[in-house]
């Protein structure tokens, strides 16, 4: 089977640079053109447009791998990419999804990386790990891909936070006590949407949380940093990439509501982002901070 990128911005470029390095023969996508049967797909588009292309370059594939890389849940349907998938491509599927603590820069300088591969259907499992699978590199396999994916959207509403921490002048302590009620909060979602997270999976959950809550790489980091100065629409076109924190904050009263719970610190996340005011943001993260 062919390999085929779509997306050829940094995501991308990282994700070829493994297969670069397994001798892996594989082409970008071409804007415009259809997306070839009988292909392994990579995807590192956004989110929110990978309806959009399915549906008008893939939508009559019937013989093929998909392998996601995006993170963030699609506005207005609150789905996560799995189920984009599913919904243009049919239920069937042969669908894998690669979530982890790993920037694109990092992994293109070997830097020493470690992630999950989730899937649904063990068949091709180890087919796909050795595709990306290097020395620095390193794939743990699991049989989850919804808890995994929910994760690499949540993740990134806490970024927001933290960043915003980073931004107001707090500390390394303040951050890491958002990190542990982060976590906390992750835990009890996945619970109470009956979704396990075990020890297999601390890499795309616990891990990747903590990398993009801890960094000015994430552009959702860096996006609540500048929210501690600038307004959301300024701050987003500062950052320049799309932010998927962003988009995922209009999905959280749905998930509280199918949940049947409250996420304090997504919900503060929130409530600050919406006030689209610097100038308030101290405060309600200061009242927020004490009495949590």
């Amino acid at each position: 089977m062919k390999i085929i990128i779509l997306g050829n911005g940094k995501w991308g470029q990282a994700m070829a640079s493994l297969l670069t390095k397994n001798g892996k023969e594989f082409s970008f996508w071409q804007r415009d053109s259809v997306i070839e049967d009988n292909s392994i797909i990579v995807n590192c588009l956004p989110t929110q447009v990978i309806r959009q292309v399915l549906q008008k370059y893939g939508k009559n594939l019937k013989n093929f791998i998909i392998i996601n890389g995006a993170k963030g849940l699609e506005s207005k349907t609150h789905k996560l990419p799995y189920e984009i998938v599913r919904d243009v491509l049919g239920e069937d599927i042969d669908y894998f999804t690669l979530i982890g603590p790993g920037f694109s820069q990092e992994i293109i300088d070997q830097m020493p990386t470690l992630v999950n591969i989730g899937y649904f259907k063990v068949k091709n499992s180890e087919l796909i790990k050795d595709l990306f699978q290097t020395k620095y590199f390193r794939v743990r396999l699991v049989n989850q891909v919804e808890a995994l994916e929910l994760s690499g959207a949540f993740k990134n509403i806490y970024a927001i936070a933290c960043g915003m921490a980073d931004g107001l002048g707090f500390g390394t302590n303040t951050k890491t006590k958002l990190i542990i009620i982060a976590i906390e909060e992750l835990y009890r979602l996945s619970k109470s949407l009956t979704l396990v997270i075990n020890e297999d999976m601390i890499a795309g959950t616990v891990g990747d949380l903590i990398l993009t809550c801890t960094s000015e790489e994430s552009r959702n980091f860096s996006f609540g940093k500048l929210l501690a100065k600038e307004k959301v629409k300024d701050a987003l076109t500062t950052v320049g990439e799309t932010t998927e924190g962003y988009h995922t904050l209009e999905s959280l009263q749905f998930f509280e509501e199918k949940a049947k719970i409250k996420l304090s610190l997504a919900s503060f996340a929130y409530e600050a982002v919406k006030q689209d005011d610097p100038g308030k943001i101290k405060q309600l993260f200061t009242s927020f901070v004490e009495n949590v």
